[in-house]
């Protein structure tokens, strides 16, 4: 009786067990499918995209036709396209536009740059370059642009008619930069400040010479203006209203003082010697 009870058990357990695993294979069976099946999509889709790339990347569908450039009046197309590595019939696909913008910014002219691709076979190059509004001498000749910052030297052959910011010292420019910079600022602020007067056509400046007493300019024939230090703005007007009344008397200065620190209203000038 004992012997079969543990058969008839035996029994039972395995009877158990099996309908357990029935059990288990009908709860998880489609579980595990899916993710099989997810498995497998996802190798196919990784698969399909590599493939795709590849495509991409090498089709004559997206070969380079045609390169826009724009935004540039200093710098050539020949000059941005030949930094930027750019090649007709490359793969629009394939190319690195981040790189190619770093490397046309390297063009002394060029303060930023866009390129983007437009498929299936167009490349644009958008350019913003520096506004030259003065040249600085530091021993050598170099641009400066509107945010005051020397960004290209002189190189043979540049047209370039600006005026001249003199005054600074080459070595305290490189050992005080900030201060250096400082001075440069307010250099380009009169020059800015003096462009904008109607008189400055007639009489454009040639030199800002920067000194210890303060700004010095020389106009393109040769007049001399002592700026002095302080209110620039100021000091155009009494400029102006000076200058129409010599006008008004046929008169021409050479030298116009308008740096009288005692007295800051106070004009002297020094009229030019009448030609026989």
């Amino acid at each position: 009786m004992i012997f079969r009870s543990k058969r008839n058990r035996r029994r039972v357990d395995v009877a158990k067990k099996t309908g357990e695993l029935k059990a288990a294979a009908q709860t998880h069976g489609p579980v595990v499918l899916k993710v099989l099946a997810l498995a497998v999509a996802f190798v196919a889709i990784a698969y399909g995209a590599n493939e795709g790339w590849r495509w991409a990347t090498t089709t004559r569908t997206f070969a380079l036709a045609e390169v826009k450039v724009s935004g540039q009046a200093e710098a050539t197309d020949v000059e941005l396209v030949r930094l930027g590595g750019v090649l007709l019939g490359q793969n629009l696909i394939a190319m690195d536009v981040k790189a190619m913008e770093r490397a046309i910014s390297t063009h002394p002219w060029v303060k930023s740059v866009k390129v983007t691709r437009r498929l299936p076979t167009r490349l644009t190059i958008e350019v913003v370059e520096h506004r030259a509004v003065a040249l600085l001498s530091l021993g050598e000749l170099y641009l400066v642009n509107e945010e005051c910052t020397p960004f290209k030297r002189i190189k043979p052959g540049d047209a370039i008619d600006l005026p001249l910011v003199t005054g600074i010292d080459r070595e305290a420019f490189a050992e005080k930069r900030e201060e250096g910079l400082t001075s440069l600022h307010d250099a380009v602020a009169l020059i800015e400040s003096y462009a904008a007067e109607p008189f400055a056509a007639q009489q454009p400046l040639s030199e800002v010479n920067l000194h210890p007493e303060g700004v010095t300019a020389v106009t393109v024939d040769g007049q001399e203006i002592e700026f002095g230090e302080g209110d620039v703005t100021a000091k155009l007007g009494r400029l102006a209203r000076v200058r129409k009344e010599l006008h008004a008397r046929s008169l021409v200065a050479e030298v116009i003082r308008l740096d009288n620190r005692a007295r800051p209203s106070w004009v002297a000038v020094q009229i030019a010697a009448k030609k026989p």
